[in-house]
């Protein structure tokens, strides 16, 4: 059975103008370890990234959501991902497969649904940190915001048309740097919370241990040393 199609319309395709650890706005070159599906209690779907850059292996949570509650399609994520899609140079994600990932404290093994087509991908991920508050804690957040090909920086929009290979790349290198402060933050009140170790009480991140683990069939192991 199929998970995700790759779709190819000019709708589909554009993309939006130190520590190995991912912790600023940018554009990186990483390994896709694994991408896994989850399933919330409200029943929409996300992938999420379990990644290396750098050596430094991390997890990218809860912004690629393919699906609402309802069933229906997630535009804005869904097309993000199928940028992931297009780059990998897969015209079609299969069914998730029951695996194992050491992404719990201290790299314990948790159940997940594994995309083995979008496996082991060297990819370049653009990231933008969001900044918002949620019951009066500061919330920060990575944002996927598009991908473009390793060896060459095509976007999946010149892939599929086959010409301007990183151009793209060029046009958005110039907001790789921007930053998203929501509810009257701004980049000093970031700065701060950041220098006193975002303090007790603060989310570091979105949290994928709320959701349930759907079963997907056979299990395999990804990612442990």
């Amino acid at each position: 059975m199929s998970f995700f199609k790759a779709a190819k319309s000019k709708d589909d395709l554009k993309q939006g103008g130190g520590s190995g650890h991912i912790v600023s706005s940018g554009c990186y070159p990483v390994n896709i370890i694994a991408p896994f599906v989850n399933v919330s209690k409200n029943g929409s779907t996300s992938v999420d990234l379990y990644v290396e850059h750098e050596g430094k292996k991390q997890v990218v949570y809860g912004n690629l959501r393919i699906t609402n509650n309802d069933g229906s399609d997630n535009k804005i994520g869904a097309k993000v991902f199928n940028q992931l899609v297009i780059v990998s140079g897969v015209e079609e994600v299969s069914d998730p497969v029951e695996a194992e990932l050491p992404i719990g404290k201290q790299e314990a093994m948790e159940d997940v649904g594994v995309l083995e087509d979008l496996s082991d991908l060297d990819v370049l991920m653009r990231i933008q940190m969001e900044y918002s508050v949620y019951n009066g804690n500061i919330q920060e957040k990575k944002v996927i915001r598009g991908f473009f090909r390793t060896e060459d920086k095509a976007s999946a929009e010149e892939i599929v048309n086959e010409e301007g290979y990183g151009s793209q790349y060029e046009k958005d290198a110039a907001y790789f740097d921007n930053v998203t402060y929501k509810d009257n933050l701004d980049a000093d009140t970031i700065t701060k919370w950041i220098a006193e170790g975002r303090p007790k009480g603060t989310a570091g991140g979105s949290s994928a241990s709320a959701t349930p683990k759907p079963s997907f069939g056979k299990k395999k192991t990804f990612g442990k040393s």
